[in-house]
C-alpha cells in the first residue's frame, strides 16, 4: 500500500510539474525573478519585461527601477503600467504577501494604451529579492477582475532564480 501511494505521489507530482513551465524575467543581462505558468503560455519577454499570454489572462511584469519596497513603487503605479494601461486611478488598495514579503495590489480604472478604451486594471507591487517588481493584467468591463485569480496564481510561485 506505502509503494502504491508512493507512486501515486510522484505520478501527481510529475504530472503538475508538466503543466506548468518557468519563466525567467532578467534585468541588465542577470536573472531576477522566476515565474510558473501554465505550459500552453506564450512568453514575450524583453530586459527588465515579460508578458505572459494564456487563455485566462495577459499577465505584464515589469522590473521597477529606484524602488526598494512595494510602497516605494505605489506613487508610480500608473506610470510604471502606461505601455499597457493610461490615466489609470487607484480605487482601492490591499496588503498581501508575495514570496515571503509585503506587497500591494492595486485596482482602479482608466484607459487601454493601444485604442483608449475605458477599462480596469490590477496591479501587484512586490518584492523578491532586492528587488521590486509589478505584475498588470487590464482589459475592458470585467476582464481585469477575471484575470485576477490566473494572476495571482502566477505571481504566488514567485522566487529568485537558482
Amino acid at each position: 500500500m506505502r509503494i502504491l501511494t508512493s507512486l501515486l505521489i510522484t505520478f501527481m507530482a510529475a504530472l503538475a510539474s508538466a503543466q506548468e513551465t518557468s519563466v525567467t524575467l532578467s534585468v541588465d543581462g542577470k536573472p531576477a525573478l522566476l515565474l510558473q505558468v501554465p505550459s500552453e503560455a506564450r512568453i514575450t519577454s524583453s530586459n527588465a519585461y515579460v508578458n505572459i499570454h494564456t487563455t485566462n489572462m495577459s499577465l505584464h511584469v515589469w522590473a521597477v527601477p529606484n524602488a526598494k519596497t512595494a510602497n516605494d513603487a505605489l506613487s508610480r503605479t500608473g506610470d510604471l503600467i502606461r505601455t499597457e494601461f493610461i490615466k489609470f486611478k487607484p480605487a482601492a488598495i490591499k496588503d498581501l504577501v508575495i514570496a515571503g514579503a509585503s506587497a500591494i495590489h492595486v485596482t482602479g480604472a482608466g484607459n487601454e494604451a493601444d485604442d483608449g478604451d475605458p477599462g480596469n486594471a490590477e496591479v501587484v507591487l512586490f518584492v523578491v529579492g532586492d528587488q521590486v517588481f509589478a505584475g498588470c493584467v487590464h482589459g475592458e468591463f470585467d476582464d481585469a477582475s477575471r484575470a485576477r485569480a490566473p494572476m495571482m496564481a502566477v505571481l504566488k510561485t514567485a522566487h529568485v532564480p537558482p
